[in-house]
């Protein structure tokens, strides 16, 4: 069975790819003192997805996804929490990219481009373990979640982008409207807007879910808390 929410997630997964990708390659020349004119770009735009997409990201996996999946699979329990776990060693170094970029103009741009690359490259393959632990969960034990799981994490994720929205944030994931088209897209379509329209309450242990839907902690870097 074919999961709205699960297919969310990934494409969260490859556009984090892609991101880091670019972001790699931005921090590689500034450090090597022959950076592209838009080197400097890359990374600020970069540190926007870290602060707006994937904080949210992981609201839709710590708040909506790995609650149920625990519920449908306990023995998933232990793994699960310890992926929630990993999250914070994450924002700490997106903090650390964030503080670097703030330091790219200026003649201390080739001391900060090493700086830069060295937390990149500790990002990267921290992500990199992260996803694929994941990836291989969702793969294998994404069909324990029930078509009622789906429409409520659909209308849960649905709820956190429209307050993007709201505030003037794109997602930066494809869209606000999360489906997979067709008749399986469909159905998560039409769930997620009837979980607006009941609110919070009732389905596949949603009872439970408004205690897990809490901002990721953010850790500030060594160099913010100086």
């Amino acid at each position: 069975m074919d999961l709205a929410s699960l297919a969310q997630l990934d494409r969260s997964h490859r556009r984090h790819d892609d991101v880091m990708s670019q972001l790699l390659d931005a921090a590689r020349r500034l450090a090597a003192g022959r950076p592209h004119d838009t080197d400097v770009d890359v990374v600020r735009e970069a540190v926007a997805y870290f602060e707006r997409a994937v904080t949210r990201h992981f609201l839709d996996e710590e708040g909506s996804v790995f609650p149920r999946l625990s519920t449908r699979r306990p023995d998933l329990a232990e793994a699960l929490a310890a992926l929630s776990a990993e999250h914070p060693a994450q924002i700490a170094l997106q903090n650390a990219v964030a503080e670097c970029a703030k330091q790219l103009d200026g003649d201390a741009r080739f001391g900060v481009g090493k700086q830069l690359l060295e937390v990149s490259e500790r990002l990267a393959e921290l992500h990199r373990s992260h996803v694929a632990k994941e990836d291989e969960i969702f793969s294998s034990a994404g069909n324990a979640l029930t078509v009622l799981d789906d429409a409520d994490i659909v209308a849960e994720m649905e709820t956190r982008r429209g307050r993007d929205s709201e505030n003037g944030r794109g997602d930066g994931e494809g869209g606000g409207h999360i489906g997979n088209g067709g008749g399986g897209g469909g159905g998560g379509g039409g769930g997620g807007g009837g979980g607006r329209g009941r609110g919070m309450g009732g389905g596949g242990g949603g009872g439970g879910r408004r205690a897990f839907e809490r901002a990721p902690t953010v850790i500030a870097s060594p160099s913010a808390r100086a």
